[in-house]
């Protein structure tokens, strides 16, 4: 049992590696003993557990993917009313990126080379980008015909809300530059982003008293 826990230990800390070397150096120019370095481990060990660098970045890729879409579709396919969905949705995502730091311009990265992996591994999680949308905008038109809400497109609002909670970590470097942060101060301002980012958006399509 010990042993394991020992070895899903070890296999984490390979994929957090990797997914660090992938994201700084690119696929392409990304080596195993580069991964093995920054793991800490030996080759040998490194290759136990991974044969080659495709089956890492298959399987951080798809995880990432998959974790972020299915706790996305859980948010929008739930009862809640659209003020709530919104500040889940800020909630998970910020979450999410701060746990998994390089995550953003790793997927963005793939993004570029092949978009269609990531809509093949977001279907693969029983919760595809399309459906997202398609549940988030009935949500948003109920709440613009009730008038609880401004009109507003559901795409550019669903856009909105990931640029404010993913563009930080993308600029992280330089944005710990200019505020003078180390990691610690920048992940308390990223949680302390969950609520201010939740009530700007909110506040944005509030109905405006005549």
């Amino acid at each position: 049992m010990a042993k394991e826990k020992r070895d899903n230990q070890t296999e984490k800390l390979v994929l957090e590696a990797a997914m660090k070397v992938f994201t700084q150096k690119g696929y392409a120019a990304a080596r195993m003993d580069d991964i093995a370095k920054e793991a800490n481990i030996n080759r040998a060990l490194l290759h136990y557990y991974f044969r080659s660098k495709d089956k890492m970045f298959d399987l951080i890729f798809e995880q990432k993917v998959k974790e972020f879409f299915s706790g996305l579709g859980q948010i929008v396919f739930s009862d809640r009313k659209l003020e709530d969905v919104i500040r889940e949705m800020v909630k998970h995502e910020i979450t999410l990126i701060v746990a998994n730091p390089y995550l953003p311009l790793f997927v963005l990265q793939e993004l570029q080379q092949s978009p269609e992996r990531l809509l093949n591994h977001a279907k693969a999680s029983g919760m595809s980008p399309n459906l997202i949308l398609k549940r988030f905008s009935v949500l948003v038109n109920d709440a613009i015909r009730s008038k609880t809400i401004n009109k507003i497109e559901p795409g550019q609002l669903l856009i909105n809300i990931m640029s404010l909670c993913i563009y930080p970590m993308i600029a992280k470097p330089v944005l710990k530059s200019v505020l003078e942060l180390d990691d610690k101060k920048f992940d308390n301002m990223m949680a302390h982003r969950i609520g201010q980012v939740s009530e700007f958006i909110l506040l944005s399509i509030k109905p405006t008293s005549k």
